[in-house]
């Protein structure tokens, strides 16, 4: 890796951690006071949940446009400073106790911005590293190992500050934010270094909707890398749903609801165990995605029995290893399955999928049911995805 090469890469993580730590504990804090100062049940929180989704779910209209930005720095600072305001305004809202409707829409509005941004941001990395792949590999791993590391670190401080105090958690997050904000702007690149894309045959073939086909096209015929995001987006939903949902599984099992985050931070330990060791796998990724949701499912099913709390935490620890190792492994595949040129696009698109399928998830939140229950059938889902993957490279 070149001298230069490192300088951006840690400009980079340095950016990406201190933004996270903003989102994340102004998400912590979010759930935390919807349970708590708002007395919000299931629905409530699904329905936040959804509001979250939404952008995501509808960003697949904006991938001709993201598979045509130059890829600046520019728009995506430009992104990373509205979401700040939204996260300064709404933690505001939330110390004033400000009606949950208001919140929602700067939840929608955070949402709908970080959306945008994420899919900039992946069109972004190949430009700093200028397509050279080993080092876009390596960035994966640093911000990867990274992001799980930061979310564990302030996922368990949350938790305990919440017990005391709230507001001194958000005002971390608004000092945070600005100051990631300054390391992107720091990062440096060959402005004129411009990355292949897939041209028309001429210009009337430019059309917006024609655009968007081929890029759905392009998308839905990548395989294996479509049949694995398929599966991902709808296994996220659910498991999304599930941690939405953890400060009501605290209450099913009897503990502290402030706990949630602790819990939460265990998977995440799992995350980056994974993540340092994703690295080190070889198999094809078919292989590897039908090893973990085998895996990851048992473990989700493992957890509603009734157990020693202890050894639910280590279940939950085993499902997020290998949770975090494909996370890796997903990341890598995007771009070594699409056309980096039209990277942002083809992320745009797998977004959505996510999206799509994290909004219906929300709709079991409606299910007059345990969450517990929630639990155990997104084990099985699970469980049949990944002997779905095992025919289907059997056949192959």
């Amino acid at each position: 890796m070149t001298i230069q090469g490192n300088k951006n890469l840690l400009k980079l993580v340095i950016g990406q951690a201190l933004l996270l730590i903003s989102f994340t504990i102004y998400s912590t804090v979010l759930l935390y006071l919807l349970v708590q100062q708002y007395h919000a049940n299931a629905r409530i929180i699904a329905i936040f949940g959804g509001i979250a989704a939404l952008p995501p779910a509808l960003i697949i209209l904006l991938s001709p446009i993201l598979g045509q930005i130059k890829n600046n720095k520019k728009v995506l600072i430009n992104l990373q400073l509205i979401s700040t305001i939204a996260i300064l305004v709404g933690g505001i809202f939330l110390i004033e106790h400000i009606d949950l409707f208001k919140i929602a829409i700067l939840y929608f509005i955070l949402s709908a911005v970080n959306t945008i941004s994420e899919s900039v941001e992946v069109g972004f990395i190949p430009v700093v590293f200028q397509e050279n792949e080993a080092l876009i590999e390596k960035s994966v791993d640093f911000q990867y190992f990274m992001s799980s590391g930061i979310t564990i670190i302030a996922s368990i401080i949350s938790s305990f500050v919440l017990k005391y105090d709230s507001i001194w958690l958000l005002v971390v997050s608004f000092i945070s934010a600005p100051l990631g904000i300054i390391f992107y702007w720091l990062i440096s690149y060959d402005v004129t270094f411009d990355l292949p894309k897939n041209e028309p045959e001429n210009e009337f073939e430019q059309s917006y909707l024609k655009e968007m086909i081929d890029s759905l096209y392009q998308f839905s015929h990548t395989m294996p890398a479509f049949l694995i995001i398929l599966f991902e987006a709808i296994l996220g939903g659910i498991t999304g749903l599930l941690f939405d949902l953890l400060p009501l599984t605290m209450k099913e099992l009897g503990l502290a609801v402030a706990m949630f985050s602790i819990v939460n931070a265990v998977q995440k330990i799992g995350d980056l165990v994974g993540g340092m060791f994703a690295p080190l796998v070889k198999w094809k990724a078919p292989t590897f995605f039908a090893f973990d949701y085998i895996i990851s499912g048992g473990c989700f099913i493992a957890v509603t029995f009734p157990i020693n709390n202890f050894i639910r935490l280590a279940l939950l620890l085993i499902a997020g290893i290998v949770m975090g190792m494909s996370g890796n492994v997903f990341e890598k595949l995007m771009y070594r399955s699409f056309n980096v040129g039209n990277i942002s696009a083809m992320h745009a698109l797998a977004t959505s999928t996510f999206a799509l399928f994290s909004v219906v998830s929300y709709l079991a939140a409606w299910i007059n049911v345990k969450t517990l229950i929630l639990w155990q059938m997104t084990g099985i889902i699970t469980i049949i995805f990944g002997v779905i993957i095992i025919f289907y490279r059997y056949k192959k």
